[in-house]
């Protein structure tokens, strides 16, 4: 089985109409791949500061996080047994864009991921930042985006404020990526990887003039 897709609670039904309705995708891995690529569990908001303590404590607290998950039926969506997590990620990032992105977060046997909605609007907040994807767990290895840029190449970085996984980690990242899928991911520092939009819209507005 190559896991499941997420499907809507009777209120998810209600804020989907609202806001967009973007899946949660859940890919079981081999804990031992995972342990090999990325054996340091990442704590969620190391960094001392009152903004953290603040999400830590209020903002991401567990009733929140809990409350978010309530838009998240208890029922899911078994994916095609025939289907790999290389076909699954070809059929998702057919566009060559850098605009459409995933977050996604590693846990110690699972990948999970979801779009970035195109506005990030309260459902971004609610249900696609990487502590509301991994439920927060303990376990988490690393988080990031990924998605197919203006070369077709398939991309992923450490954008992730909550963990704040280094270079090192995006490296055995991409290792990893590119252990159980066939399609060839090259990895980008998220300080790089938020500039190509910006540097996109401005070569067309040369262009222009």
């Amino acid at each position: 089985m190559l896991g499941n897709k997420s499907v809507p609670s009777s209120f998810g039904h209600f804020t989907e109409k609202l806001f967009d309705e973007y899946p949660i995708y859940e890919v079981k891995l081999l804990s031992t791949t995972v342990d090999e690529y990325l054996p340091t569990k990442l704590p969620a908001f190391a960094a001392k500061s009152w903004k953290n303590m603040s999400k830590r404590h209020f903002f991401y607290s567990k009733p929140i996080v809990y409350a978010t998950r309530c838009q998240i039926s208890n029922d899911s969506e078994l994916l095609p047994s025939k289907l790999s997590l290389s076909d699954l990620l070809e059929d998702l990032l057919l566009e060559s864009t850098s605009k459409i992105r995933y977050n996604f977060v590693i846990i110690g046997d699972t990948l999970i991921f979801a779009r970035v909605p195109r506005h990030r609007h309260i459902s971004y907040h609610l249900l696609c930042k990487h502590i509301s994807l991994a439920n927060r767990s303990t376990d988490v290895r690393f988080a990031g985006e990924f998605w197919r840029d203006e070369k077709s190449h398939l991309r992923l970085n450490n954008n992730s404020g909550t963990y704040r996984p280094s270079n090192e980690l995006l490296q055995s990242t991409i290792k990893l990526f590119n252990a159980i899928t066939s399609l060839g991911f090259k990895g980008i520092d998220f300080r790089q990887s938020v500039q190509f939009p910006m540097q996109l819209q401005l070569s067309k507005e040369i262009q222009k003039v």
